[in-house]
């Protein structure tokens, strides 16, 4: 007895050992989780201080979430070593506790009835990529006034007519945090960081929405291609814009409904709003009502999502303001909404 009991023993401490090993060498797989964030009724994203491997992190047997809570779908963003966790559905104001049963990590979370997105890149984001944007440059030589500066780290509005376009492609972060109303869309604003400006004095920027799908260039130092963005053609020489500088003047085609995007028009003939700029090395903020319509329209149509193109109003002095190809990627772009959380109608 003695003989099989000390077997028996040695056999539960080496059992033990050898799921405190896999214990451990799963944990060691986590970094630590710094935050879980209720992004809708379906998705939470987890926020970890170090690098995260697919195999792993998206893993769902790493999850646990009480109570009744089943997880369906996790996705990695290893850029900002964030997890996307997609779930039934939660409570709004009901607690919950996420644990990583691997390493015995637990947070409470709570889903709050109004939430707040940003997008495109940087520390503060909650949503990277998706974003395109260029500037179409007019110079006082006409053999460089077709140049769309989309790979430059910059991008310019002055008083000679130099504009520039910007749009966030929002159709698979909206399917992913389970934004499928347009009304649950409460607010947008687009806050853009001016580089440098050659005066203090308040200069007006206008954003007009913008109706004819574009592309990027490939940067200062090359004339456009057929296929880009210029003044003379929007995709091809055959469907030019339709008033440099790309703001189209005819009445009663405002974007906002589904049979404005039928080519006869480029850019919205309607001002969505303005912007003072009156200094650089800060952000400013674009907000109007309409600009919140615009994005309830891109949720109900996301392929009639164009962006906007931006252009001096009223000023003397050129503005420049950091593009998606800023060095610092916290001067970057931005698209901020203020969403209710549940899609019921």
């Amino acid at each position: 007895m003695k003989i099989h009991f000390s077997v028996a023993y040695r056999f539960l401490i080496f059992f033990s050992l050898l799921l405190w090993h896999i214990s451990a060498a799963n944990s060691a797989d986590f970094p630590k989780l710094l935050e879980a964030v209720p992004l809708s009724q379906t998705a939470i994203q987890l926020q970890f201080n170090g690098q995260l491997q697919a195999e792993t992190a998206e893993d769902l047997d790493n999850y646990l979430i009480a109570p009744d809570v089943q997880l369906e779908y996790a996705l990695l963003d290893p850029r900002l070593n964030r997890v996307l966790l997609l779930t039934t559905p939660l409570e709004i104001e009901k607690t919950y506790h996420l644990t990583l049963p691997h390493s015995q990590t637990g947070i409470v979370i709570t889903l709050p009835p109004v939430n707040e997105i940003t997008f495109g890149t940087g520390d503060a984001v909650t949503f990277s990529g998706g974003l395109q944007d260029t500037t179409l440059l007019v110079n006082k030589d006409r053999k460089t006034r077709n140049n769309n500066a989309g790979a430059a780290p910059t991008l310019l509005c002055d008083p000679t007519g130099s504009v520039f376009f910007a749009a966030f492609d929002l159709y698979d972060a909206f399917e992913d945090i389970g934004i499928r109303e347009p009304t649950q869309v409460l607010e947008a604003t687009i806050s853009l960081h001016v580089q440098e400006c050659e005066t203090d004095a308040a200069q007006t920027v206008l954003f007009r929405r913008v109706l004819l799908p574009w592309r990027e260039g490939r940067g200062t130092s090359e004339r456009a291609e057929d296929n880009e963005l210029t003044y003379n053609s929007a995709l091809h020489r055959n469907l030019p814009w339709n008033k440099p500088p790309a703001q189209a003047m005819l009445a009663g085609i405002d974007g906002d409904n589904e049979s404005d995007y039928n080519g006869s028009e480029d850019i919205a003939h309607r001002i969505d709003g303005t912007c003072e700029i009156s200094g650089a090395g800060k952000r400013w903020t674009f907000e109007s009502a309409l600009l919140t319509e615009a994005v309830r329209f891109w949720v109900a149509n996301p392929d009639y999502n164009y962006g906007y193109l931006f252009a001096l109003q009223d000023g003397n002095a050129p503005i420049v303001f950091s593009s998606k190809e800023a060095a610092d990627e916290n001067l970057r772009p931005l698209l901020t909404i203020r969403y209710q959380t549940s899609n019921s109608k």
